[in-house]
């Protein structure tokens, strides 16, 4: 019973990874399984024998947790696109407190505040930009690798979530439409679309072989400064995700919306409440 148990462990982590306002990550290290995984992804030969029998059923359950929420994710998207943005918006301003939480768990510093405005103010210059040129990415190798490495830091990085990169960008999809790079990468995701999932699987590959390490460094080193980062940039990236046309079309679409974006807060909010019931195991 031990190995569906960490399937089903696998599979939320994978899930978190995907969702907009949650974090594989933060999954990760609630089940006590954050350190052997990001040994196993870090130097997958060399720990290979250490951690099979113990990762196995974890890897499995998360790439099912992947394949299966993507798959939702883009039904939702393609259907309701603007109400599901204002959900998300509210699950981002919903995680803010555990963010700041975490981000103080080992106190704070000048530097701390530093790095959360000046990683804010970079993104929302990069993002307000590309807005303002009307910057639409074409899907190619090298963006579908990019959706990869966002994939990637989602695990790796307890706190990032991959919408948080990936939603404010304009994608111009082969039938001349707009849609976010967001719903492109869940959808292949989803649908199992290997010719945009190799160039996927190659950047998650690159960046967990070159990041880990850097990330395990900069948490052991330098927590603070690295989660207020992070911080800077979700609430960047959330500030242009949210759907402003949806809000001014007016009275009766500005209601529903205001209330999906409370509902999305409430439920991370709750979920937050629930996280810090639980006793959280030391990770090795």
């Amino acid at each position: 019973m031990n190995w569906i148990v960490k399937i089903i462990q696998g599979a939320l982590i994978g899930a978190g990874g995907v969702l907009p306002g949650v974090s594989g990550g933060v999954l990760a290290v609630l089940f006590g399984v954050y350190k052997p995984l990001m040994r196993l992804l870090a130097h997958p030969v060399k720990a290979f024998k250490q951690t099979a029998k113990e990762m196995w059923p974890i890897l499995v359950g998360f790439v099912l947790g992947y394949v299966g929420i993507a798959k939702v994710l883009e039904e939702v998207l393609i259907r309701y696109e603007t109400q599901a943005l204002a959900v998300f918006v509210g699950m981002a301003i919903g995680i803010m407190p555990s963010l700041f939480r975490e981000a103080g768990e080992k106190g704070r510093s000048a530097a701390s505040w530093i790095s959360l405005a000046v990683v804010f103010v970079a993104a929302f210059a990069i993002l307000g930009g590309a807005r303002i040129m009307q910057l639409t990415i074409v899907p190619n190798f090298f963006w579908n690798a990019f959706g990869g490495v966002c994939l990637a830091l989602s695990i790796i990085a307890p706190g990032m979530s991959a919408s948080v990169l990936m939603l404010p960008l304009q994608m111009k999809a082969a039938d001349g439409t707009i849609a976010t790079f967001y719903e492109h990468i869940t959808g292949a995701i989803g649908n199992l679309n290997f010719a945009v999932l190799a160039p996927v699987a190659v950047g998650a590959v690159l960046a967990f072989v070159l990041l880990t390490r850097a990330v395990d460094w900069m948490m052991n080193n330098h927590y603070s400064v690295m989660f207020h980062g992070i911080i800077g940039l979700v609430i960047a990236a959330t500030i242009f995700t949210i759907p402003f046309a949806a809000f001014t079309s007016g009275m009766a679409s500005c209601l529903i919306h205001i209330v999906l974006v409370v509902l999305g807060c409430v439920a991370t909010l709750l979920l937050d409440k629930f996280n810090q019931k639980v006793e959280k195991p030391e990770v090795e």
